[in-house]
């Protein structure tokens, strides 16, 4: 009788540990990794006769299933459970909920406003949960190929509560969100996210973030923001998530670090302000892209008070001569309260991505306004009142920050987008199809800017230990049999700023919980992945 589902066999193993390569036959059976034998190039493997399917995986290296630390799948794991994107990457488990907007708890006040900033408002699913247990049983109910783990968005929470009012909460609002916040938390999320340069979490303090940290440290959660700036007040906003993490007691994850606008050339003050935490005893940590554009929702271009009351409320100032020239002088200069990081950037270098005119999407705002005959204000605006759900592309960091923040040991990977199935309509950011291999291929192979082992330590054991997952992120006896095999020689990301819809090369095989989602390269269509609970 076979011992093993699947033996692969005859490849270069990373463990994930940041240890060196070594030769060895990895055994699966029931969805988990049953041994691991170290085996000897040019002789058949020790487990090799003990296997119902054996994989020869000569020239390639095996590695744990990637980590996708910042995602923003809530919604579209149910319009597209194949995740082809992140399949092809090498993607087995993706965190979700970021920015502070995170798909539950829902109500019907903040339902239209996670929508339009998650941009997945046409993608035919119905927002009918409310709860995070119950996004997560609609999401187990349907099927995955990835495993997930979510995080409970204070942005949601505060819309909940409070909709899009610019005021400190009241003691029973403050209440209220803890208690959404614990209710997640009990549900099974890995922490709570902020977007503090997006409304409405821009229009709350320090302290009131704090106390909801509290609560999710209570439950031994992360503490995950998109800070209140990544220009400007780039030192300010990092600060910020220190005290935050130091006061809260809960370990800090900063998202897509970078250095953009006039923050550009900052990165040595940076890493050194995050070591020093770190060398208090502050878990602080990143997640970091390899690309100098970055992607939002083209109505985070407009100032904070353009979104009180709401969706209605900010399709009426759109509309407001008035109002539009208040919104142009406050977008060109310095605003009390607001750290504009887009007001330094050329529009020169704002695309838009996504948008139900689809005549629009992959032009720039500036080629835009001349076929309009507008200036770039009112063209941005005109956008806007198509859909408040439009989004873009951003130029915004450079080069050699990218490259030093990506080399750091406390950064991680993150792709900063959402998973979708081949054919999915809209422009994205070629970071939704590209972000691993990119770092595997261009900053690895091609660039050597550290070695491979640590890359796949970032994609894997670093993140896992981060959320506290004990049986994924590493490839060892008894854990989970989520693995991903590529080609070092030839991993590559394709996709393009002009050509973003176009999957990486290299990935040869992906398993999830010991099933394929992708073999020989091709994406299987199976629905392995699991909806993983913290603490579980």
């Amino acid at each position: 009788m076979a011992s093993f589902d699947l033996v692969i066999t005859g490849g270069r193993v990373i463990d994930g540990t940041g240890s060196p390569w070594f030769y060895a036959d990895i055994g699966l059976r029931d969805g988990r990794i049953a041994a691991i034998a170290r085996s000897t190039p040019g002789r058949p493997g020790p487990l090799v006769g003990r296997a119902v399917e054996v994989l020869d995986v000569h020239g390639l290296t095996v590695a744990p299933g990637f980590i996708d630390m910042h995602s923003h799948s809530d919604v579209s794991i149910l319009a597209y459970p194949t995740a082809d994107s992140k399949v092809t990457q090498g993607v087995t488990t993706e965190v979700f909920g970021q920015c502070g907007y995170s798909a539950a708890p829902l109500t019907e006040r903040s339902v239209d406003p996670v929508k339009a900033m998650i941009g997945t408002t046409d993608v035919g699913v119905d927002y009918d949960w409310h709860s995070y247990a119950d996004l997560a049983a609609r999401i187990e109910a349907r099927g995955t190929a990835l495993n997930l783990a979510g995080l409970v968005g204070h942005g949601t929470v505060r819309m909940n509560t409070m909709g899009f009012e610019n005021r400190r909460p009241a003691a029973e609002e403050l209440d209220a969100m803890r208690r959404q916040v614990a209710e997640a938390m009990r549900d099974g999320a890995f922490g709570l996210s902020t977007g503090l340069i997006y409304t409405p979490g821009s229009y709350s303090e320090t302290a009131e973030v704090v106390e909801l940290a509290k609560v999710a440290a209570e439950h031994s959660g992360v503490y995950f923001t998109h800070m209140r700036s990544e220009g400007r007040g780039l030192m300010g906003a990092v600060a910020e998530a220190i005290t935050i993490g130091r006061e809260a007691h809960i370990p800090v994850q900063i998202s897509h670090l970078k250095c953009a606008g006039p923050a550009q050339g900052t990165a040595p003050k940076l890493i050194e302000t995050i070591q020093a935490a770190r060398a208090e005893g502050i878990d602080v940590t990143a997640d970091h892209y390899p690309y100098t554009a970055g992607a939002t929702s083209l109505s985070s271009l407009l100032p904070p008070w353009a979104h009180e009351g709401g969706q209605e409320d900010l399709r009426r100032r759109l509309l407001d001569p008035a109002a539009r020239a208040r919104m142009k002088v406050d977008m060109r200069g310095p605003l009390p309260g607001w750290d504009n990081d887009f007001a330094t950037l050329p529009f020169s270098g704002v695309l838009i991505a996504t948008c139900p005119d689809k005549s629009l999407e992959g032009r720039g705002v500036e080629d835009i306004a001349a076929d309009w005959g507008k200036d770039v204000y009112d063209t941005v605006f005109d956008i806007l009142l198509v859909s408040l759900a439009t989004g873009m592309v951003i130029f915004m960091s450079r080069d050699d920050d990218m490259r030093l923040l990506l080399t750091q040991e406390f950064v991680m990977v993150g792709s900063d987008t959402v998973s979708l199935a081949l054919g999915a309509e809209g422009r994205q950011h070629p970071r939704t199809y590209g972000t691993f291999p990119r770092v595997l291929g261009q900053c690895v192979r091609d660039e050597k800017l550290l070695p491979l082992e640590q890359a796949v330590r970032k994609m894997t054991g670093f993140p896992a230990a981060k959320l506290g997952l004990r049986d994924r992120g590493l490839l060892g006896e008894g854990l989970a049999a989520d693995i991903t095999i590529f080609d070092p020689a030839t991993i590559a990301d394709a996709a393009t700023y002009a050509n973003p819809n176009r999957f990486a090369t290299g990935i040869a095989h992906v398993l999830v919980n010991g099933r394929f989602t992708l073999r020989d390269g091709r994406p299987t269509g199976a629905l392995p992945g699991r909806m993983l609970r913290h603490g579980a």
